[in-house]
């Protein structure tokens, strides 16, 4: 350090060390030079110090990704991982990319048709409610191993990601059961109402009353986006549905549901409403996950 300052007087005084010729130095100009060269080298410390410091946010960025990726490798994305090693139905903890970063719980189905089924609606008592504003269809609520309803956010999600078949389960109160199928089943988002956009081919022996909604846009006692001029028809049915001018299927309708197909008039002990991936979207999956 002492030779670079020297070397720096020297070339600012003129003086040549090589002999005894010596040049007048301004004692002023010797000062400027030292100014100047700390300056500069004081700078030079600085951008040093800004790099290590931009080099440990780096460090600590590089460290919550990689945290996150391990979390998310962790946390099945669907009810067919998730229940894959017990084949048990229950609660489990599953994480969704266009949801959100951080596990939640679903309840999953293993004892229908092989099983991974994600249950979204289910109704088995009057102990909850369905008859709730716009907010709490798009969140959710209930319980999981109960009365549920999983939330259109979620929803949006789950079937905009991949494409999802659903399977609703229906019984009456003598104890018959019915079943409804549908190879296909979209939500959109909320800006566009959370219609059901696309609703695939049915199946099984209820009948066929979900159809007649595809399309529609969902509807709360608080936000009316059905084709009924005359009233809310979430208002007239007591409950948030898929409806049109109203509907030919309502399950969450005053406590037991209603299904055309089965009964008009007849309301339903228990209803369960499940979705799973496709067998087009687990071979996506499967090619992701490598």
């Amino acid at each position: 350090l002492h030779y670079l300052l020297w070397f720096r007087i020297k070339n600012v005084c003129g003086e040549d060390l090589d002999s005894s010729t010596s040049y007048d130095c301004n004692f002023d100009v010797q000062i400027d030079v030292f100014k100047k060269f700390l300056e500069e080298l004081q700078a030079a410390r600085k951008r040093e110090d800004d790099i290590w410091t931009q080099i440990a946010l780096i460090e600590t960025r590089l460290q919550s990704i990689e945290e996150q990726l391990s979390v998310r490798k962790s946390v099945p994305s669907s009810c067919l991982e998730a229940a894959a090693e017990s084949f048990k139905s229950g609660v489990y903890n599953i994480t969704l990319e266009k949801f959100s970063d951080t596990p939640f719980a679903v309840y999953c189905n293993e004892e229908v048709d092989k099983g991974g089924w994600l249950v979204i609606q289910r109704r088995v008592s009057d102990a909850v409610g369905f008859d709730r504003d716009w907010l709490e269809y798009k969140n959710g609520f209930g319980v999981l191993d109960e009365n549920y309803w999983i939330g259109l956010e979620k929803l949006h999600a789950f079937t905009s990601s991949c494409q999802h078949e659903l399977h609703i389960e229906m019984q009456k109160y003598s104890g018959k059961s019915y079943y409804a199928r549908y190879s296909e089943f979209v939500v959109g988002g909320e800006s566009e109402g959370y219609p059901l956009k696309i609703l695939g081919t049915y199946e099984g022996t209820a009948g066929d009353s979900l159809t007649y909604h595809e399309g529609a846009k969902f509807t709360t006692r608080d936000q009316d986006n059905d084709n009924y001029s005359l009233n809310n028809c979430a208002v007239l049915y007591k409950g948030g549905w898929w409806f049109t001018k109203c509907a030919y299927s309502h399950l969450n309708t005053a406590y037991g549901g209603n299904w055309g197909g089965i009964s008009v008039n007849e309301t339903l002990k228990s209803t369960q409403m499940m979705i799973r991936p496709t067998v087009e979207c687990q071979r996506r999956m499967s090619l992701k996950a490598k």
